[in-house]
């Protein structure tokens, strides 16, 4: 996860940079912001690390909170990035959330925390203690999301982001047996906004 920390660290130290320069406030209510991207994320019990397409959509109810919904799907081969148990591990994999975001900081730099409840669908192996898996089937499950990150809101249309996320579920394949979904993961770069209401001076 070095490089990973790094790209946060950057982040975060640009935004401090520029937030003496803001003059404009683009972070208030009614503020509409979406954004997709490649998320590395780790199956923590499976060891195995992929690419998901995470893609967001979040609307600004008051100064600091915020509902949200975001959905995250396992990069075509993303598992050759590294799998060390395939035989375990979710041939296809997507998730969806919905929930809250608590917004911290002033005018246009914003630490955001978000708490999501949701679903997970994962294709595994019937059972996936076996080395040569006899069939797969596609198996849902719930699913939570806990995501704390960063934004700076530099222009009335876009804006730079930086997240980390974890999440679990159980997917049950039998009666005796349940797979854990633990993951962590990182996700940052452009998004976009929009302000949906004006507002009196």
């Amino acid at each position: 996860m070095g490089i990973h920390q790094k790209i946060v660290g950057l982040f975060l130290a640009a935004s401090t940079l520029v937030f003496s320069q803001e003059k404009l406030i683009y972070f208030e209510p009614s503020l509409l912001r979406a954004s997709a991207t490649i998320a590395p994320t780790r199956f923590y019990n499976h060891e195995t690390t992929v690419a998901f397409i995470n893609g967001f959509m979040e609307y600004v109810v008051e100064p600091k909170i915020s509902v949200r919904g975001e959905a995250n799907f396992m990069a075509p081969n993303g598992q050759l990035l590294f799998t060390n148990s395939p035989e375990k591990f979710p041939r296809n994999f997507a998730s969806i959330y919905a929930g809250f975001g608590y917004h911290l900081g002033k005018k246009n730099w914003k630490i955001d925390l978000h708490a999501e409840p949701g679903i997970a669908l994962a294709e595994m192996a019937q059972d996936p203690y076996v080395v040569v898996p006899s069939r797969f089937q596609w198996s849902a499950c719930p699913s939570y999301m806990l995501k704390a990150g960063s934004s700076f809101y530099f222009s009335k249309y876009c804006h730079f982001f930086a997240e980390i996320n974890f999440s679990n579920g159980w997917v049950r394949k039998t009666t005796l047996s349940s797979v854990s979904l633990a993951q962590y993961g990182v996700s940052a770069g452009l998004g976009f906004h929009l302000i949906t209401q004006k507002h009196d001076e």
